[in-house]
C-alpha cells in the first residue's frame, strides 16, 4: 500500500470514528447500542473503533479481495488490540488526556493499516473468510452483551456519568 493511501484511510477511519461516536446519542435505541457506544467507558470506545473497521471494509469492498470478511475481521480485532496495548498504560499513568487520546488513535488506526497490507488478497483464505463472518457476528454479541451486563471493572465504567454500561431507565 502506498504511503498516500494508508494515511488517507488512516483518517478516513478516524472521522469513521467520530461520527460512530455520537450514533447512540443522535438514535438511541436497541439497534444502535449494539454498533455505537452508549457511554464513555473505554470498553464502549472500543467498540466504536471496532465498528468504524467494520465500516470502512464496508466501503471499500473489492471483488477482487477474496478475504474481504477476514479482513474486515482483522482490522477491527487488531485495531482494538494495538489501541488497549498503547492506550491502557498511558491512561492508567496520566488519566485522560484528550490530545494524547486522539494521537494514539491515530497511530492505532495507522498500524492496523500497515500491518494489514501484509495479508495477501487469496483464495487460499476462503475458510478463514467464512469463520471470520462468524467471529464478527459474536464479536457484536459480545459487545451487546457487555453493554445490558457489563463487568463491574474500570475498563466498562463511565467516570464522565459515574455508570456502567447502558441505563435501561433512560430510555
Amino acid at each position: 500500500m502506498k504511503f498516500k493511501k494508508l494515511v488517507l484511510s488512516t483518517i478516513i477511519i478516524f472521522l469513521l470514528c467520530s461520527l460512530c461516536h455520537f450514533g447512540y446519542t443522535i438514535f438511541p435505541s436497541f439497534i444502535t447500542s449494539i454498533f455505537f457506544p452508549v457511554n464513555e467507558s473505554i470498553f464502549e470506545h472500543l467498540k466504536m473503533l471496532f465498528t468504524a473497521e467494520v465500516l470502512f471494509s464496508i466501503f471499500t469492498f473489492s471483488k477482487k479481495d477474496y478475504s474481504f470478511f477476514l479482513r474486515m475481521f482483522l482490522r477491527g480485532c487488531l485495531s482494538v488490540f494495538i489501541l488497549l496495548m498503547l492506550y491502557l498504560p498511558i491512561y492508567y499513568l496520566l488519566g485522560e488526556v484528550m490530545l494524547v487520546t486522539f494521537l494514539i488513535l491515530f497511530i492505532t488506526i495507522l498500524l492496523t493499516e500497515y500491518i494489514l497490507t501484509f495479508l495477501p488478497k487469496k483464495k487460499h483464505h476462503c475458510y478463514w473468510n467464512v469463520a471470520s463472518v462468524f467471529l464478527l457476528i459474536g464479536i457484536y454479541i459480545l459487545f451487546t452483551y457487555f453493554v445490558y451486563h457489563p463487568i463491574f471493572e474500570k475498563l466498562f465504567f463511565d467516570e464522565e456519568n459515574k455508570k456502567y454500561g447502558i441505563d435501561i431507565l433512560d430510555e
